[in-house]
């Protein structure tokens, strides 16, 4: 798809300042801002008269006033950081001014206008699709990337939440560097990695959100590139910054990580945290602390120090806030019953945080074996007589092989169905994607809701995300 042109320059190219004008008479210029995006006002928009460079700002409803606009045809821009964020700028419309001049619509183009313009012709937008765009630079250079592959994958149930896929979209860069893709879940997390020869970004969560079109731009270093799961030891970046609370009140001993560096540390009695020889490009800082609502954000870690890294933690009102999930539902509560009823081997988010992914934190876990095979990380008993992979189920859906058959509790057979490779889905979750992970190690614990098929005798392995829809 040929989007570059559109995605980097503005929308409306605006004629240059005219030249000064006579005084003459003035009237107002009253209207609103919307966002057809997220299909509501937009607050904070930049209103500005092109002739007199007269600039306002729209209200909490998206309303703004201009005084004293000269009267007959002018053209008034506007833009916004959420809009600048989404690498859409420059928007403008012409309106006849009149002494007293109402009912001003400055409007976003619709969603679909968007799709028509950046997707294939042949690509029509569903109610859930979204775009990803952005830019791909080296992280040493600093320079656009061109011909770097992008991908973008996702969990999703199939045949009836029987089972789960992974479906995949990518794209290459073009000359200037910049990425397009379509058709991708608006609501759901995206593991989002970049490559280009021998360098490559960390793979990162993005959840695209109500707008449906986000701007990702991603960072790609040769400290990042390694094989299978193993992590760089050393880079040349530097992560900085200081964590507060939300009244400002500096918060010490939270802890800090990077994943893809293996970076940990804690804050000081300031609040101030620096993590040093990080590995360069696009990569996921989390910070944690008891009490308080845990933070991911996404950072570009480059040759050059861009500034601190601030973080804001607010206070977590219940348990389940603490934990940071998207729907308080019966899942959770499920969690923690066998959780306090002693029922599973349970390790939680801070441990999980402190290692490099999701099959290192497993195989933490008692009575759970990770090896590696050559399609990924296997999970098995650590006991003789469990030599065959153990079942997974991430967010109540069984990960099974398609086109498995239903294996009941009344089938003849007495073996569950075979589990697909561990490492093609595991590798793909994030430590700042998992909640919680669980293990029954034996039939008599397994919790049937889940697995409803023959009782595996080694058990099962609970997979909580945070970002994921927990709700039946």
């Amino acid at each position: 798809m040929r989007i570059h042109a559109w995605l980097t320059m503005p929308l409306l190219l605006v004629p240059a300042l005219a030249a000064a004008q006579p005084q003459r008479s003035v009237g107002t210029v009253r209207g609103i801002v919307y966002d057809s995006l997220t299909r509501r006002p937009l607050r904070d928009a930049v209103i500005e008269v092109r002739e007199t460079a007269q600039i306002t700002y729209s209200d909490a409803q998206g309303r703004f006033t201009i005084d004293s606009v000269p009267l007959g045809p002018q053209q008034l821009t506007f833009s916004s950081p959420t809009l600048d964020s989404l690498g859409l700028y420059g928007f403008a419309r012409d309106v006849d001014v009149t002494k007293d001049t109402r009912g001003v619509l400055l409007a976003t183009p619709s969603f679909n206008t968007v799709y028509r313009r950046i997707c294939p012709a042949t690509e029509r937008p569903s109610k859930d699709s979204a775009i990803v765009f952005g830019t791909v630079f080296d992280a040493t250079s600093r320079a656009p990337l061109s011909k770097a592959q992008v991908s973008l994958a996702w969990l999703e149930p199939s045949d009836g939440g029987k089972e789960l896929s992974n479906p995949e979209r990518t794209a290459p860069t073009g000359d200037d560097g910049v990425y397009g893709i379509c058709g991708v879940p608006a609501d759901v997390a995206l593991t989002t990695k970049a490559r280009h020869d021998s360098i490559a970004s960390s793979a990162i969560t993005t959840v695209v959100g109500p707008a449906r079109m986000l701007r990702r731009d991603l960072y790609l270093s040769r400290e990042l590139n390694r094989p299978g799961s193993a992590v760089s030891s050393a880079g040349a970046g530097i992560v900085r910054g200081t964590v507060r609370d939300e009244r400002g009140k500096a918060l010490s001993g939270a802890l800090v990580s990077l994943t893809a560096g293996n970076r940990t540390t804690e804050t000081d009695a300031d609040g101030q945290y620096r993590l040093v020889n990080v590995p360069l490009g696009t990569q996921a800082l989390s910070v944690q602390q008891i009490g308080r609502q845990g933070i991911s954000r996404i950072i570009d870690v480059t040759s050059r120090e861009d500034g601190p890294h601030d973080i804001v933690l607010s206070r977590a009102a219940t348990v389940l806030e603490t934990m940071d999930v998207r729907a308080k539902g019966e899942h959770q509560l499920g969690f923690l019953r066998r959780k306090n009823q002693g029922f599973a081997r349970v390790i939680e988010r801070k441990e999980i945080l402190k290692r490099q992914d999701i099959p290192s934190a497993l195989n933490r876990m008692p009575g759970l074996r990770v090896t590696q095979t050559p399609l990924g990380p296997e999970v098995t008993g650590s006991r003789p007589v469990c030599n065959g992979p153990i079942p997974i189920v991430i967010d109540g859906v069984p990960l099974r092989p398609p086109g498995t058959a239903d294996l009941g509790r009344n089938s003849k057979s007495t073996a569950p169905p075979a589990p697909p490779p561990n490492g093609a889905i595991l590798e793909r979750l994030q430590i700042n994607d998992v909640m919680a992970m669980e293990y029954h190690p034996g039939a008599a614990s397994v919790p049937t809701e889940y697995w409803p098929f023959a009782l595996p005798s080694c058990g099962i392995v609970l997979v909580w995300t945070v970002l994921s829809r927990w709700e039946k």
